[in-house]
């Protein structure tokens, strides 16, 4: 009988990044926390099958929740209809790389600060300069969280067994495979 091996290294990634989301201090010189859930969340929208996604949405986004503060269902909201926005740009040009993974959760960092402050204020303090300020620091906030994530979430995937290099015969050493 095979073990499906989806579901516990989606808990495993899920509960580290949300360690470390947690245990990232917030200073002067970077006032944001980096979105180490979201950057795991991109991660298994971009290499999970459709109903181990879209769980990795709702619990990143629930753990985001209960860790910041939120009201709930703030973010799940959020990463379901990023789930759709990612499932998109997928079929066009979006792949699964780091450098994708980088650029992908930064924007996600930009979209998240500002869904989250609509959410929590409206948009009447949006547009402050101390806002647009914080609005700058989140996206290289996201670069760290998303080189962070999409390194660790593939390692977890190589070290787990879901992804697998095999020999190629056409000149390629490798390919990664059973994604």
């Amino acid at each position: 009988m095979r073990v499906d091996m989806h579901l516990p290294v989606l808990v495993f990634t899920l509960f580290i990044a949300a360690l470390i989301q947690d245990l990232f201090p917030v200073t002067a010189a970077f006032p944001v926390k980096p979105v180490f859930l979201t950057a795991v969340a991109l991660y298994a929208a971009l290499t999970r099958p459709v109903w181990i996604a879209l769980t990795a949405m709702v619990w990143a986004g629930g753990l985001t929740d209960a860790l910041g503060g939120l009201p709930p269902l703030c973010t799940p909201i959020f990463l379901i209809l990023l789930y759709a926005a990612t499932r998109l740009l997928q079929r066009v040009f979006l792949e699964a790389g780091l450098l994708q993974g980088v650029l992908i959760t930064a924007a996600a960092a930009a979209a998240q600060w500002i869904w989250t402050q609509l959410w929590l204020h409206g948009g009447a303090a949006l547009f402050t300069l101390e806002n647009l300020k914080l609005l700058v620091y989140t996206i290289p906030a996201g670069m760290l969280a998303g080189f962070i994530g999409f390194i660790f979430c593939g390692l977890t995937d190589r070290l787990s067994g879901l992804v697998k290099p095999v020999e190629e015969g056409h000149g390629i050493l490798w390919a990664e495979t059973d994604r």
